[in-house]
């Protein structure tokens, strides 16, 4: 890293934007993978099951239509509805764990100029320190870079949902289950943490919006899209505050960082 910012600044520190090139890359994975393969799927499910359906409504309309055939090809309209949610559920998971790996980017680059402080968690539990990833991000970029994620325009609430959301997703099988001690292992039914019946009743009343009737974690079309908008929003202000903090410390004239 040491020789990486003496490259920088032989040529010139004025031209280093850390915050803008990582925004660039973020949003070519958003835009260009993460939602593109997204909308790709949810049109070719979105096709399997209209056809399905135009058939059914054919054979009702020329009185062919029986009713074990009906359940038969509900079923598979059924199956598509699933894999739909299966994949706005993935991307769910890319689109987070993307913002959380450009946040940690910015967070290694800039160590030279402002050294991380030791961590004083490490005794706690992995699963807490997974739920409260985005907080202990927050509070790193307040006191290292003096920004503060709760000042972007579009706010930073949403985030905190969507990280415990994907680790939901992720370890327990995109259930509202309480959290498991372990999120590195995969629940089994059997196991003393295996408890489909506590349901995480202060993630329901929090972010209500995540799951579905059954308890489930469905990360829906609209939800998914909105999120990728905010997400978007806050990566590029958070990369511009970062490209004023590096024009701070290397050029203490300039001035401070925008509010």
């Amino acid at each position: 890293m040491s020789n990486h910012n003496d490259a920088v600044g032989m040529s010139g520190l004025g031209d280093w934007t850390p915050g803008a090139q990582e925004a660039e890359r973020f949003r070519e994975d958003l835009y260009l993978r993460i939602v593109a393969t997204a909308e790709t799927m949810a049109r070719i499910l979105d096709g399997r099951a209209e056809t399905v359906l135009s058939s059914l409504r054919k054979a009702a309309a020329n009185g062919i239509l029986h009713e074990d055939r009906e359940a038969v090809e509900m079923e598979a309209v059924s199956d598509c509805v699933e894999h739909l949610r299966f994949t706005y559920n993935w991307a769910h998971v890319m689109l987070t764990t993307r913002m959380v790996d450009a946040l940690k980017t910015w967070s290694a680059h800039l160590v030279d100029f402002q050294p991380k402080a030791k961590s004083s968690d490490k005794g706690t539990p992995s699963c807490a320190r997974r739920a409260a990833e985005i907080r202990r991000l927050g509070a790193e970029f307040a006191v290292r870079f003096t920004i503060e994620f709760s000042k972007c325009p579009n706010g930073d609430s949403f985030l905190e949902g969507m990280v415990i959301a994907r680790n939901k997703i992720v370890h327990n099988g995109a259930m509202a289950w309480q959290a498991a001690s372990n999120p590195d292992t995969i629940v089994v039914e059997g196991t003393e943490e295996w408890s489909p019946w506590k349901c995480d009743r202060e993630f329901v009343a929090e972010f209500r919006e995540y799951v579905d009737s059954a308890n489930r974690i469905t990360v829906t079309e609209e939800l998914f899209k909105a999120n990728a908008e905010r997400t978007m929003a806050f990566i590029t202000w958070v990369g511009e505050h970062i490209d004023s903090f590096v024009q701070l410390v290397t050029k203490p004239s300039a001035g401070g960082s925008p509010s």
